[in-house]
């Protein structure tokens, strides 16, 4: 395909190694890393040991198992991996092929800051120049802002926690603080000051006049343990309705982005928060430096706090480009990247530490756009 040998040689003036992925990853690793919600997406089968493997589907991944098992013990400093290759998923639509090539590029271990994030950016978009497609509408987002405002607030550290689990589940925030509302006058609130004791009598009353019985896995303890969990943080916690308002101003920021880091500023100063300088400060720098690329992909660029949550295993800059602002067209981007700086310490069980960024070009995609595709 002379658009990958194009934009594989492209990536190939960055340095680094070429590396070819393991094309089977164990299918545990990405429904850990997203949930059982992506086993509707991956192609998966079964071996004889009972083990489950999946197609690998993004590059991304293997790269990054394979680079764990080089760091392991060992401190290599600044690293680059290119590669090439097919993925495969299961698609969302009939129009979309099971498999499709992949070229793209990983950098690990090299300073997590704008300068790194700035030249993935400038990389992807030149090697698309170089292919021959020299526009797009490009939609950014950075996952470190809804949990700096988290942060920033103040709140108990399992609120927090549940919030930042929240964030990456489409309607996950909306519906965590809909459960904390019902938890100040469900039956949380009920039962609280109660001791583990008296909330296990209160069950056991319910269960005589009921003669309900627990059902399923969950047996009465683990209904009282529960119980009397969320009995403490209802009665120790309550979100504000001003912590949720400013919760959900952030949460729902979608706006261009050359207007996006004011935005963020007014609604922390609103807020009279502090704590969110430094990420705000980062975010505010790197959006004027690629702007200032002056590129036809950042015209009409815009920026969305939830966009990139579906890419779960990223942490911060994330990007995608697509043909134009049509729905359909922004599901099939035909460059996509950002910084992932704790994968690496999660798919090692914290052996190996390395900050991460990395981004892929899809082949096919900008030959549909050139003409030459089917």
């Amino acid at each position: 395909m002379k658009t990958a040998e194009t934009a594989m040689t492209a990536l190939a003036a960055q340095g680094g190694d070429f590396v070819e992925p393991a094309l089977l990853i164990e299918a545990s690793v990405p429904l850990e890393l997203s949930g059982e919600a992506v086993r509707s997406r991956i192609c998966t089968f079964v071996d004889g040991q009972s083990t489950e493997w999946a197609l690998r589907p993004d590059l991304t991944l293997p790269v990054a198992q394979a680079e764990c098992v080089l760091r392991s013990g060992a401190d290599l400093g600044e690293s680059c991996r290119r590669y090439r290759g097919p993925v495969f998923r299961l698609p969302a639509n009939d129009a979309d092929p099971i498999e499709y090539e992949q070229v793209g590029l990983e950098r690990f271990g090299a300073p997590s800051g704008v300068d790194s994030d700035v030249w993935l950016f400038q990389t992807l978009v030149e090697a698309s120049e170089t292919c021959g497609v020299d526009a797009g509408h490009t939609c950014f987002g950075d996952l470190s802002i809804f949990p700096a405002f988290v942060e920033a607030l103040g709140f108990p550290e399992d609120v927090s926690a549940g919030l930042k689990r929240a964030f990456r589940q489409e309607g996950g925030v909306r519906a965590y603080l809909s459960g904390q509302k019902r938890n100040q006058s469900g039956l949380p609130a009920r039962v609280s000051g109660m001791s583990r004791t008296e909330i296990a009598a209160f069950v056991d009353d319910i269960f005589a006049i009921t003669g309900v019985r627990p059902v399923g896995n969950r047996s009465a303890d683990e209904i009282v343990e529960r119980l009397h969990a969320r009995s403490t943080i209802s009665a120790a916690f309550e979100i504000s309705t001003e912590q949720s308002d400013l919760l959900e101003r952030v949460l729902t920021l979608d706006i261009a982005y050359a207007e996006a880091p004011a935005a963020l500023q007014s609604i922390a100063k609103d807020g009279g928060l502090s704590g969110v300088e430094s990420t705000l400060d980062r975010f505010s720098e790197r959006t004027q430096r690629l702007l200032a690329l002056n590129s036809a992909f950042t015209q009409t660029a815009h920026f969305a706090t939830r966009f990139g949550r579906r890419f779960t295993y990223y942490d911060g800059f994330v990007f995608e480009i697509a043909a134009s602002t049509d729905e359909t067209e922004m599901q099939r981007p035909f460059v996509a990247g950002g910084r992932y700086d704790s994968l690496l310490s999660d798919l090692s069980q914290g052996d190996v530490e390395a900050t991460a960024l990395g981004g892929i070009i899809i082949p096919h995609r900008l030959e549909n756009l050139l003409g030459g595709g089917s």
